[in-house]
């Protein structure tokens, strides 16, 4: 029996509102993709983002899954809709699922209104899937299978509650079999992983909670870097992202974590994203030491009355505290904002200006405020009759925003908020060196700045810094690689990518490079 898993952005490929990392497959399709073939189902996953009816008709003639399975977000839930529909029209023995954020809140919903929709999975899915499959497989009733929302004789039916895993260990990799994926961009794809499930915050505006829980469970750290070399391997992967809710929920863990990612030579620079009362000096420092290049802090306002509106158990005052830290240790700060705000006043717009000088953000990331299923906002304004209740489906807009000029609101705020990053210039970066010690990151930006500046010998310098150093680390080869290519040093560069590809066979940009050498 086959099994399609798919997710499309709602892009077709010719003019989208999606960005390139919207139109990536969620890291949670992948794990259940993973988590069927680990268990010797016949699965395929597909990346439909850009993908005309046409081309998704001969998919779907072509596959014939006995069940087909659509990761389904507030973003693309008419185009999974539109999917839906099609599969019927192809194939109507076809069992169409729904997963994914607004499925699982929508569920009702979409099940009344939508009789293309057969079920749905309500929150975590690998061992939802699992059962279910097996379930057709046996001819049994999918009433037994905890974890699902169905139709039957015309009534809406949830069967028990699917308790979380515990022991995210025991799940493959979600890119375990990306190399059979179709429509997957095996260069970009792989670079985003989660470490843990839950956040144990409750902000109004956001649905985590609801869908993973509050309890923060996390993986251990042998398993997170036993992923972090995988990726090299199997993909040359020498960037992550990583996209758990709040990284350093676990203070313990994150330095272990960073203390083994150093002790086995990981060699990979990363990002992740956490909250401002979860990082300190130390915590940071070890973070950067173990490839850490930039934070993203959830900073949303800078006020303080608006910051208890969204449900943010922070103050001003811990982001300042967290954003210094954050530059003290030299790494790039990225704070995410919300504009178009109800009730939001001049005042509190002027608050969040005030703070973003203070705070001096390399990156800035500003979002309208948005309704989602799931969320406090979202329930709150329907009881007040602010919204209706079959707001997603009346509405066939992308965001549903909050406030009608949400997007000129965020266009203001970001037209107030140029040149506000401080200079990293020699002076701090040696003052950083000097402080933590020598870091490959460290040496990274050295070299990044002295380009900027056309010091090319001293960039080469900070560059050769790395190779001493580390010659075991892939970053020290590439940016000399990419140094001689811009400077018309052939030569030196295939040297510099051959290096490289002796201790990451598999890394695109070096193999390319050499193709065209």
């Amino acid at each position: 029996m086959t099994t399609l898993l798919a997710y499309h952005s709602g892009s077709t490929g010719r003019s989208s509102t999606t960005d390139t990392f919207t139109d990536l497959l969620p890291i949670g399709l992948c794990s259940l993709h993973a988590v069927l073939r680990a268990n010797g189902h016949q699965v395929r996953l597909a990346n439909l983002s850009g993908w005309g009816p046409a081309q998704l008709r001969s998919l779907f003639e072509q596959c014939r899954p006995r069940l087909a399975g659509l990761s389904q977000w507030t973003h693309n839930r008419q185009i999974t809709l539109e999917l839906a529909r099609l599969i019927k029209e192809v194939m109507p023995a076809c069992q169409v699922v729904l997963g994914g954020a607004h499925a699982t809140h929508q569920a009702d919903e979409i099940l009344t209104e939508h009789p293309e929709v057969d079920l749905i999975v309500a929150g975590e899915g690998e061992e939802t899937l699992l059962e279910l499959l097996q379930a057709m497989q046996d001819h049994a009733s999918l009433r037994e299978v905890p974890g699902l929302v169905l139709r039957e004789d015309n009534r809406i039916i949830r069967t028990d509650p699917r308790p979380r895993i515990t022991e995210l260990d025991r799940l493959p990799y979600p890119c375990s079999y990306l190399h059979e994926a179709i429509g997957v961009d095996l260069d970009l794809q792989p670079q985003f992983i989660s470490t843990a499930r839950g956040c144990p915050s409750a902000c109004h505006f956001c649905a985590s909670p609801r869908f993973w829980g509050r309890t923060v469970r996390t993986r251990s750290p042998a398993s997170v870097v036993a992923e972090f070399l995988f990726q090299r391997q199997q993909f040359g992967t020498i960037y992550l992202s990583l996209r758990d809710d709040t990284f350093t929920a676990d203070r313990r863990r994150t330095l272990e974590l960073c203390r083994l990612l150093i002790e086995q030579r990981a060699n990979i620079f990363w990002n992740c994203q956490t909250r401002v009362e979860t990082v300190d000096d130390e915590v940071l420092t070890w973070m950067k030491r173990a490839g850490c290049e930039c934070v993203q802090l959830g900073v949303e306002s800078g006020s303080l009355r608006i910051l208890r509106e969204l449900g943010k158990r922070i103050t001003p005052e811990q982001v300042i505290q967290a954003c210094d830290a954050v530059h003290r240790v030299g790494l790039q700060l990225s704070v995410f904002l919300i504009a178009g705000i109800p009730g939001e006043t001049n005042e509190d717009r002027q608050a969040t200006r005030t703070l973003l000088q203070r705070i001096r953000p390399h990156d800035l990331q500003v979002a309208p405020l948005a309704y989602y299923p799931g969320t406090a906002l979202f329930n709150a304004a329907v009881q007040h009759g602010i919204v209706p209740a079959q707001l997603f489906a009346s509405n066939g807009e992308e965001a549903l925003l909050a406030r009608p000029d949400g997007t000129r609101q965020v266009k203001q705020l970001l037209r107030g908020a140029t040149g506000l990053a401080p200079e990293l210039d020699r002076r701090t970066i040696a003052a950083v060196q000097q402080r933590i010690g020598y870091c490959a990151v460290s040496s990274m930006q050295a070299g990044d700045h002295a380009l900027q500046r056309g010091a090319t010998q001293q960039a080469e310098a900070a560059y050769r810094e790395i190779t001493a150093n580390e010659p075991d680390h892939p970053w020290g080869w590439l940016l000399l690689a990419e140094l001689y290519t811009q400077t018309g040093r052939p030569k030196q560069a295939v040297s510099c990518y051959k290096r490289l590809l002796e201790l990451v066979p598999r890394h695109c940009q070096a193999l390319q490079a050499l193709e065209t050498a």
